[in-house]
């Protein structure tokens, strides 16, 4: 059968000449985009024959380009955390507020004699040395109001928001004396890891505590005065050495025991 391209190859297929025309046209363009980057990069002013007439549409835009002003780049720096207005001293320093010292704990003696227990009749309490006596009234809330609890003890934990109390350390077995007279509500043994416990009502809602004792020389019901040994220091429950956590309720609300020292 007879090919029905045949007819048509010669719209198809390109003669020998042709291909070499289109070569030659080629090569021809890619020389001269050459030329024109070479005289650029010398930095020629001088424009080539072929700059005129195959790249005339290159230089128009470059022109249109050229006659355009650059502008120099703008920039705005904000601070935070001036306010407007306002300048900036760098020279100033911050202010550090100045550490208030501690009250110094007020000691008792360890050997003086306690107060024997109050007159059913009276209310009044007598010591066995002298003959006088002091009123069994409510525990007043000022500083000074409170004896420190453990003579000779120093801190070692203070107050704060997740220790509701003072850590007072002394050698095992030091005493421990009732920080204000009052009745004993508490005297034993609880497992909030407090080991053995002493609580202290002192009327006017004050109530001191003091937990991890190493024994419990008072008794629930007893009423002790301001001053008086109760317990040995000891490291019974939850401690890590020998030390009383003393907590100072005042109306249901554990407060700083510092602030009446």
């Amino acid at each position: 059968m007879p090919d029905p391209r045949r007819p048509f190859r010669r719209l198809v297929e390109s003669t020998l000449p042709t291909r070499l025309i289109a070569h030659l046209t080629v090569v021809t363009l890619v020389v001269a985009a050459s030329l024109v980057g070479i005289s650029q990069a010398d930095g020629s002013g001088s424009s080539t024959a072929i700059d005129e007439t195959a790249f005339s549409l290159v230089s128009q835009v470059r022109g249109a380009a050229d006659a355009t002003q650059p502008q120099a780049p703008s920039s705005l720096e904000v601070n935070p955390l001036i306010e407007e207005g306002a300048t900036l001293d760098r020279g100033a320093r911050a202010v550090v507020p100045e550490l208030q010292p501690l009250p110094t704990p007020v000691a008792v003696d360890p050997d003086a004699t306690p107060l024997a227990a109050p007159d059913s009749a009276t209310g009044t309490t007598a010591t066995a040395s002298s003959g006088t006596a002091t009123t069994r009234g409510p525990a007043p809330r000022a500083a000074g109001a409170l004896v420190w609890p453990v003579p000779g003890g120093t801190i070692s934990q203070y107050y704060h928001a997740g220790h509701l109390a003072l850590d007072i350390a002394a050698p095992y077995g030091s005493t421990v004396v009732a920080a204000q007279a009052g009745v004993v509500t508490w005297s034993g043994w609880r497992n909030n890891g407090g080991g053995y416990v002493i609580q202290i009502d002192h009327g006017n809602g004050m109530q001191t505590v003091y937990n991890h004792l190493a024994g419990l020389w008072v008794s629930a019901g007893q009423y002790v005065a301001a001053g008086q040994a109760i317990a040995p220091v000891g490291m019974t429950g939850i401690a890590t050495g020998p030390h009383v956590h003393f907590e100072v309720i005042v109306n249901g609300v554990i407060d700083n025991p510092l602030r009446y020292f």
